[in-house]
């Protein structure tokens, strides 16, 4: 290789002039072929200038503004289609470059003057007006759709539970939710239709125990049939259902008795009751502490020969009367027994304050009605008659006062006052000592 002398000039570059391209053959080809193709082109756009193509995914819109469905306050039920597909006619080379944004899709809504189905056209226009192309059709053309108000409406709620029950010895109250009503939205013609708002639990089981769970709501009509439609909005679609479970008991009637008198045999007096036991049921485990139900009380000093008293059936708090039992009557007998009438002439005085001076002025009370064991009375005399004066309920002072006596037969036998008898007395103050 030859060295560059040091100080030699460059060669200078070598310039393509235009003509010898031509004179080369790969380059002649090559123009050959691309003149050949742009003269093809030419001629084929000269030959067929008009061409069709379909421009698809054009939006819908529907308008509102100033129509009567507005002023209606009627809505779309149905989906509307969001969007047509454009088949146009044209200049080739201006159709290849439309798309969806070249054209306005409508529909009319100047039919719509009430709620029901109409049938209404699409109608669809070029956003620019140009004699190079024009809209052959659209698909689709028109469309079925459904106007109609939109309302609110509550239903009371109802819960069915058929394959839940209470074990043996247990009771399933009436289950509940966590709302009473369920509000639904909806078209007016669908909501009306709705008769019952149903919850229901799918669950099988027997229980022992309160179950809480939760259900999906469903409509039905008149004739117990659902009411679907994917238009109706409920705010509350899953509800908590609570299904309450009580414990039961069946547990005696017991009566109650106040102003019984002193040493009276409580035992031998005989009754009958119109119901001797009611069902009760409990949600807690404290029903079995619970050994009878008290009626009452009875005061004593009205009960006669073959009395009849009703009373009610009281429970506490916590506690169901599953029988609803609200009333029991309680019937003394009329065989057995007798009557006389007797003097009191015996009092006694309980519980007088200190300080004070009591005397009894009543010397005797008349007539005092006594009703007992046939046997006793026999032998009954006014001496067997005591009458208690208990001042522990008066404030007293000096004077005289009409007070309550407390009749009881000495001996402890099957016999007792009827009525209710008072006693005069009078109160002095205890001369001070000297």
């Amino acid at each position: 290789m030859k060295q560059k002398k040091e100080g030699q000039a460059a060669a200078p570059k070598k310039k393509i002039q235009l003509g010898e391209l031509f004179e080369n053959n790969k380059f002649v080809a090559v123009l050959s072929v691309l003149i050949s193709v742009l003269l093809w082109f030419s001629t084929y756009l000269e030959q067929k200038p008009d061409s069709n193509t379909t421009i698809t995914g054009v939006p819908v819109t529907i308008n509102y503004e100033n129509s009567m469905a507005q002023d209606l306050g009627l809505e779309i039920i149905d989906e509307v289609p969001m969007t047509v597909d454009v088949a146009v006619s044209g200049k080739r080379y201006k159709i290849i470059t439309l798309d969806e944004e070249d054209f306005t899709a409508q529909i009319s809504l100047a039919s719509v003057t009430k709620a029901g189905e109409y049938t209404l056209a699409i109608q669809v226009n070029r956003n620019v007006s140009d004699p190079e192309y024009e809209i052959i059709s659209w698909t689709p053309s028109q469309v079925s759709l459904t106007f109609d108000q939109i309302v609110t409406k509550q239903f009371p709620l109802e819960i069915s539970t058929p394959g839940l029950s209470a074990a043996s010895g247990y009771l399933m109250e009436t289950p509940y939710a966590d709302v009473d009503y369920v509000t639904v939205q909806g078209p007016q013609n669908i909501v009306n239709k709705i008769s019952r708002c149903l919850v229901t639990i799918p669950t099988e089981k027997e229980l022992t125990e309160s179950l809480t769970t939760t259900g999906s709501i469903s409509f039905l009509d008149q004739s117990g049939n659902p009411v679907e439609s994917s238009e109706l909005k409920c705010e509350n679609e899953n509800l908590s259902v609570t299904i309450p479970i009580y414990k039961t008991r069946q547990l005696p009637l017991q009566v109650e008795f106040v102003n019984v008198p002193k040493g009276f045999p409580i035992e031998q007096l005989k009754y009958t009751l119109s119901r001797n036991s009611i069902l009760v049921a409990s949600p807690s485990e404290t029903i079995d502490n619970l050994e009878s139900i008290t009626l009452g009380p009875v005061d004593f000093r009205s009960i006669d020969i073959g009395s009849e008293m009703t009373l009610d059936v009281v429970l506490n708090a916590g506690f169901k009367n599953v029988d609803n039992i609200t009333e029991v009557t309680v019937t003394f007998p009329s065989y057995g027994l007798t009557s006389a009438m007797l003097d009191l002439q015996n009092f006694v005085l309980e519980n007088a304050p200190s300080g004070y001076d009591i005397q009894v002025l009543t010397s005797q009370i008349q007539d005092v009605r006594i009703v007992g064991d046939s046997s006793v009375l026999e032998d009954l005399t006014s001496e067997d008659l005591v009458g208690t004066i208990d001042l522990s309920q008066y404030s007293i002072s000096k004077g005289r006062y009409s007070v309550a006596v407390k009749i009881y037969v000495q001996g402890k036998v099957l016999a007792w006052a009827v009525g209710e008898y008072s006693a005069d007395i009078e109160v002095t103050p205890k001369e001070p000592a000297s």
